[in-house]
C-alpha cells in the first residue's frame, strides 16, 4: 500500500512488465491460431484420404514413402487370414470391457496386420473367422504414437496387447517370412456382409480441435492485460503528478 507522503513507484517498470506479459500472450495467441489453421487442414485431408476411391496396398505404402499423409488412405485388396495367430487388445465395448480382434493376413507378397473390430470380453472365443482368400477392404491406421506412459508391456506370447507395437505384431503374425512386412494397420471398415463378431467401427481421427478456444482466451487475456495496466499506469501517472505537486 502507497501512503500518500511516499513517492510512487515508477512507470518504466510497470510499462516493461506490461509490454513482455502482452508479448507473451499475444504470440501464444497467434500460435494457436497456426495450430487451428494446420489442424483444420489435416482435418480436412483425413476426410479426403477417407472419401478417395480405394487403392491396393503397394500403391499406399508407396504414398506413404513419397511423404503423403497414409492415415484413412482405403485400401482394397485380396488376402488371406492367419487365424491361427489372432491378436486380442484390451479396448472397451458399449460401455463395458471389451477387446479389440487383430488378425494377420497375408496378401499381395505382403504381411498385414488386420483390425477387424471389436467385441464383448464374452464373446472372446466365439468370433467369425473366415478361411481362406477373403475381399478386404479398410483404412490405413499408422498408430505412430507408440507405448503410453500408463500403458503395461505388451505381452505377444501371452496374446495380451495394450498398444500398438506393429514391428512385434508382424513377428508373432506367424506369416512367412518371405512377405513384405506393411508397416500400418488396415482398420477394416462396416459392411452389410460384415460377421456380427468382431464389429468393425467407422473410422473416426479422434482429432480434438480446441485452438479456436485456446487462441481466444490467450487474446482475451492479453486485452485484460491491457485495460488493467493501462488503469493502473493512468492512476499511477495521477498519483506521481500530485506527488510532484506537493513536494
Amino acid at each position: 500500500m502507497i501512503r500518500p507522503h511516499e513517492r510512487p513507484p515508477r512507470l518504466w517498470p510497470v510499462l516493461l512488465a506490461t509490454l513482455i506479459g502482452l508479448a507473451i500472450l499475444v504470440t501464444l495467441g497467434a500460435w494457436q491460431v497456426q495450430r487451428l489453421a494446420w489442424k483444420e487442414a489435416l482435418i480436412a485431408q483425413l476426410a479426403a484420404n477417407a472419401a478417395a476411391p480405394p487403392v491396393d496396398l503397394s500403391t499406399a505404402y508407396n504414398m506413404a514413402r513419397a511423404g503423403s499423409n497414409a492415415e484413412f488412405v482405403r485400401v482394397a485388396f485380396t488376402g488371406t487370414y492367419n487365424n491361427d495367430a489372432w491378436m486380442k487388445m484390451l479396448s472397451s465395448y458399449d460401455g463395458g470391457q471389451g477387446w479389440t480382434i487383430l488378425t494377420p493376413a497375408s496378401a499381395e507378397g505382403w504381411a498385414v496386420i488386420v483390425d477387424r473390430g471389436k467385441l464383448p470380453g464374452q464373446r472372446l472365443e466365439h468370433f467369425d473367422q473366415p478361411q481362406g482368400p477373403q475381399q478386404i477392404e479398410g483404412v490405413i491406421r499408422t498408430h505412430g504414437i507408440g507405448q503410453g506412459f500408463f500403458d503395461p508391456v505388451n505381452d505377444p506370447k501371452g496374446n495380451m496387447w495394450y498398444w500398438w507395437d506393429i514391428p512385434a505384431m508382424i513377428a508373432a503374425s506367424g506369416l512367412p517370412s518371405g512377405l513384405k512386412p506393411f508397416p500400418f494397420v488396415v482398420q477394416l471398415v462396416p459392411s452389410a456382409t460384415a460377421a456380427e463378431f468382431p464389429r468393425p467401427e467407422e473410422p473416426k481421427s479422434g482429432l480434438a480441435n480446441n485452438h479456436l478456444g485456446y487462441a481466444i482466451t490467450w487474446f482475451g487475456l492479453a486485452a485484460t492485460l491491457l485495460g488493467v495496466s493501462g488503469f493502473y499506469i493512468f492512476d499511477l501517472r495521477r498519483r506521481r503528478r500530485e506527488w510532484s505537486a506537493r513536494r
